[in-house]
């Protein structure tokens, strides 16, 4: 009887010691760079009738981005990211067939106090325009890649963020922008 409580003890010991010695700083990822802030954008769109759905195909993207401030000011700077599209399509086939394709990468983000500044850089906006912010995260995935880039517009403000209810069933997304 008194071994199987000895080692009972000494376990429960063991298991504090560990406890409050091994307790340290954890950090996320990228803690190094000095993020501002982490983006992740979901979209689909389903509906051929719509305009936005006849100019980019049927389909969907997801993009997470980390936008780093290392060595920067705090209103531009590099990003981590992991971008991927898939394309839907119905009967047959043919152009913007079911699919996808992603990678993650290394791009660029700069703030924006105008959304016409940031829509004249060719950037598409992931949240509801009709409502307005001081300022705007750009990010820029493929930089200097010309037509085929793709270029983001989110509030720079840490929140949730979702299409504009004018979008019909089928095309919608959600933003998120975290610390």
């Amino acid at each position: 009887m008194r071994r199987p409580l000895m080692m009972g003890v000494l376990s429960a010991a063991v298991t504090v010691a560990v406890g409050v010695l091994g307790t340290g700083t954890a950090f996320a990822y990228g803690a190094a760079d000095q993020p501002i802030a982490q983006v992740e954008i979901s979209g689909n769109c389903n509906n051929p009738d719509f305009a936005l759905c006849q100019e980019v195909g049927l389909g969907g993207v997801w993009a997470w981005a980390e936008l780093d401030t290392a060595g920067g000011s705090g209103t531009s700077g590099s990003m981590d990211f992991t971008l991927t599209f898939c394309g839907h399509t119905g009967p047959g086939g043919g152009p913007h067939s079911a699919g996808a394709f992603g990678h993650p990468g290394e791009g660029s983000w700069w703030t924006a106090t105008s959304l016409s500044d940031a829509l004249a850089a060719g950037a598409f906006p992931f949240f509801d325009t009709s409502q307005t912010y001081s300022a705007y995260y750009v990010l820029d995935f493929f930089p200097g890649t010309g037509p085929d880039d793709f270029i983001a517009v989110v509030p720079a403000v840490y929140g949730h963020y979702s299409s504009p209810s004018s979008f019909p069933a089928g095309a919608q997304f959600q933003t998120q922008v975290a610390p």
